[in-house]
């Protein structure tokens, strides 16, 4: 499998925004709901042409940029049947170590990943945080800078030449070379840099909990709804035909633990419960490399609850 339409999936692009700071930035212990936040009131004001207080009833809400990448409403023909909630076509890929005190003059950055159809909205991304900057993130509002955008060359290659340069201001489309799937190893090491939250039977998994069967079924899940909404093949993610037997795939899981992460929702005006599973997991078997594609996909649209705060990170560490 050498790209995205091989492995029946919508195209994946990773953006790599670089700040720098113009006054003290502190960030909060876990800076997804902030960079969120900032990220949706900037586009917000950049993109939304009505001024309507909110989403729904209004005519553009399957063309604006605003609203199609964080209000996302579900298709018609789902509408009819009642659904409500979709996931987003972006992931906020953060960074847990990065710091949380930041002096003025000091560079860091943000990585989304967009999907499919929402890689051709960037330049407007790139106008929002660059707005969003002057309005400040984190205690005491710290304002910033937008430096400049990179784009990874391909997923997982870690090159990443300039798009966008704010003294030039103009994007420049870089062409992603086929995806180079790594083979399958005999184990597969998971570091689970965010807080994962996975469901079962309305029931958030633990660390006694968590199956190889619910880490893989998830997974699947969400790509195949990914795939359904934003371009690829939905049946070609279909773990029905998984772990015929007991041991196709056996998960360890002797570094896992839960981390607690609360965060407050201005809409509900209430503290949230965004805790998940962080640490270390294994997975061997046969069955491994009929799944190592969807495990290695996964990485960059992350599993589980809060894809949008940029829950569920997981990177595959070299065998």
């Amino acid at each position: 499998m050498d790209s995205t339409a091989s492995l029946h999936f919508p195209p994946l692009a990773r953006f790599r925004f670089q700040f720098r700071a113009q006054e003290t930035v502190r960030l909060p212990p876990y800076s997804g709901s902030a960079w969120r936040g900032l990220l949706g009131h900037g586009l917000r004001r950049t993109a939304c042409v009505t001024h309507q207080p909110q989403c729904s009833g209004c005519l553009l809400i399957r063309s604006c940029v605003y609203s199609t990448l964080f209000e996302t409403p579900p298709p018609p023909d789902e509408v009819a049947r009642g659904f409500s909630a979709v996931p987003h076509p972006y992931v906020l890929d953060i960074d847990p170590k990065a710091p949380r005190v930041l002096e003025p003059g000091a560079h860091f950055h943000l990585v989304i990943t967009l999907i499919g159809p929402a890689i051709g909205q960037i330049p407007y991304l790139i106008h929002a945080l660059g707005k969003a900057g002057e309005r400040g993130i984190g205690t005491g509002q710290g304002r910033f800078l937008l430096a400049a955008v990179e784009r990874e060359r391909s997923l997982g290659a870690d090159v990443w030449p300039s798009v966008f340069e704010a003294e030039a201001g103009e994007y420049r489309q870089v062409e992603i070379p086929p995806i180079d799937l790594p083979r399958a190893p005999d184990t597969a090491r998971l570091i689970l840099s965010t807080p994962v939250r996975i469901k079962r039977d309305g029931h958030f998994l633990g660390v006694r909990d968590l199956s190889a069967a619910d880490l893989t079924r998830s997974l699947y899940q969400r790509l195949r709804r990914l795939a359904q909404l934003y371009g690829g093949t939905p049946d070609a993610f279909d773990a029905a035909s998984l772990f015929a037997a007991p041991d196709s795939l056996v998960m360890r899981a002797s570094q896992l633990r839960w981390h607690d992460w609360t965060r407050f929702s201005s809409r509900q005006d209430k503290l949230m419960q965004m805790g998940g599973l962080v640490g270390e997991i294994e997975l061997t078997g046969p069955d491994l490399p009929l799944i190592w594609p969807v495990l290695w996909l996964g990485q960059w649209t992350h599993i589980g609850k809060g894809t949008a705060f940029g829950l569920g990170g997981y990177r595959l560490l070299p065998a």
